[in-house]
């Protein structure tokens, strides 16, 4: 079997199985490949230790944990490093970028890029990612008012957005910057990661995230109508004005890169609906698929589609400083506005892009079933540390169930583990948060007596049919075995609504 198509694969048990699972996670650049699952147990001993190596290259052993601001949650070790198709010298402070050593150069004016690894560039070279791109362009037109434009890029894989802010407050005094590019993406909900002692990224084990949920999640689907979603986007956008008025009391405008898969009217609705005020560029979609990405496993934009990123960003930093204009893109679909929410125009239109996110938000639910029993394929439903082929479930977990029109209550059904005696009694409580706040009820899964649980509890009445239910599941304890490093505590045999 080919490289790839076996470690997506592998990935797609990363949750659940044996040797090699706490050595990295399924963040955001393997995704799309997770299509198929592997019984690593009929693997021969060099087929798992290919398979591991496979594995490490993909997330690989150059991260460090950023024990000195743990909101950052990890940079690059220091020194050279070669990783995801380049070599690069990660600087003093652990980035792949320049060195900020000593005071910043006289006549520099100096742009700040925070991000995750479509900023880092992952899969190109360091001058071929589009902050790099940007300095040059930048030089090329002589911009800068004779001062010489220089780039810092704190693009990180693995960043979310409350990583991208806390490194970009922590290491304000060493870069100085005149002026800040902010690029979230699509996944930007999604918890972080933290550093295991071989320098490679998991979530497991996620104790507690930025958004204050209990145990790591990630969303499978890009687009989703559930509390948890909606007030997760809502936090990163709350952070964004916050930061966004920091940085106006310190004269240093703040500029948005859309970057990466995102839904047009999802990002007008969430700069409008926060309150934002800096201009911005959304990245269409189509230039971060199919032949403007990169190889697998790290599928994102090529260094073709840097090129085309880079004047995007150009664009508004260019109209805000009085710079010169770039030329027209040859590819059309580069050809971009910049958007600026002050304005009266671009503020009534905004108003109508809200519209269309709640429908594409509401269209994107219906991909969510009205109940949950394991089965391939079920990974959409699955947003907490679990196998959702099978219900595995580690020590907290969660899923996302669509309300059905005219049910009021949920059925849960769990099962304990077998040969776990230990575990039992396990408690285990089982939430429902909404706008109201959280309805919540108790099972206990015993070692003696039936292995099954079954325990209802009322449907929250604020949320709506057609809405997600965010299900969350926790228990006091998990076990490990000899074969597996993930941590497991029941299975999940079933979820309706009644």
């Amino acid at each position: 079997m080919p490289a790839a198509p076996r470690l997506a694969q592998a990935l797609a048990l990363v949750a659940s199985l044996s040797l090699a699972l706490a050595a990295v996670c399924a963040f955001g650049w393997w995704r799309a490949a997770h299509t198929g699952r592997l019984a690593l147990d009929a693997l021969g001993p060099e087929e798992r230790q290919r398979l591991l190596e496979e594995m490490t290259a993909a997330s690989p052993g150059v991260f460090a944990p950023a024990t000195f601001e743990p909101a950052i949650g990890y940079t690059l070790r220091r020194g050279r490093i070669t990783a995801w198709g380049d070599t690069f010298e990660a600087n003093e402070i652990g980035y792949r970028t320049v060195s900020l050593e000593g005071k910043k150069p006289a006549g520099t004016l100096r742009v700040l890029f925070a991000g995750d690894s479509w900023t880092f560039g992952m899969g190109v070279r360091e001058a071929d990612a589009f902050p790099h791109r940007f300095e040059e362009l930048a030089q090329q037109l002589g911009a800068g008012r004779g001062q010489r434009v220089q780039a810092v890029n704190l693009g990180m894989p693995g960043y979310n957005t409350a990583n991208q802010i806390a490194a970009l407050d922590f290491f304000w005094e060493r870069v100085r910057p005149d002026a800040v590019v902010l690029c979230p993406t699509s996944n930007d909900a999604d918890s972080s990661a933290h550093v295991l002692a071989n320098g490679s990224l998991t979530r497991q084990g996620v104790e507690r995230d930025a958004f204050g949920a209990g145990h790591s999640i990630v969303f499978r689907t890009r687009l989703v109508d559930s509390f948890l979603f909606r007030s997760r986007w809502r936090a990163n956008f709350n952070a964004i004005r916050n930061l966004e008025e920091r940085l106006r009391s310190r004269g240093v405008p703040l500029f948005l890169f859309f970057t990466a898969t995102w839904d047009e009217a999802f990002a007008h609705a969430l700069v409008r609906q926060a309150g934002l005020t800096s201009p911005y560029v959304v990245t269409p979609r189509e230039l971060a698929t199919l032949r403007w990405r990169n190889r697998e496993p790290w599928g994102h934009g090529n260094a073709a589609a840097h090129h085309l990123y880079a004047p995007m960003v150009y664009a508004q930093v260019a109209e805000a400083f009085g710079w010169p204009a770039a030329p027209a893109p040859s590819v059309p679909q580069a050809k971009t506005p910049v958007w600026h929410p002050e304005r009266g125009l671009d503020r009534g239109m905004a108003d109508g892009w809200i519209s269309e996110a709640e429908h594409l938000l509401a269209a994107a639910t219906k991909n969510i079933a009205e109940r949950y029993v394991p089965a391939p394929g079920n990974e959409p439903a699955c947003t907490g540390p679990m196998d959702c082929a099978t219900g595995l479930s580690g020590r907290a977990t969660s899923l996302l169930v669509r309300r059905r029109p005219g049910a009021s209550r949920l059925r849960v059904t769990l099962r304990r583990l077998p040969r776990a005696p230990s575990l039992g009694p396990l408690p285990v409580p089982i939430a429902i948060p909404s706008p109201a706040g959280e309805v919540t009820a108790t099972t206990t899964l015993t070692a003696e007596g039936p292995a099954e649980r079954n325990i209802e509890l009322p449907l929250p009445p604020d949320v709506a049919p057609g809405t997600a239910l965010d299900i969350i599941l926790r228990a006091p304890r998990a076990v490990s075995s000899p074969r597996s490093t993930a941590p497991r505590s029941f299975f999940i045999v079933s979820i309706e609504q009644t």
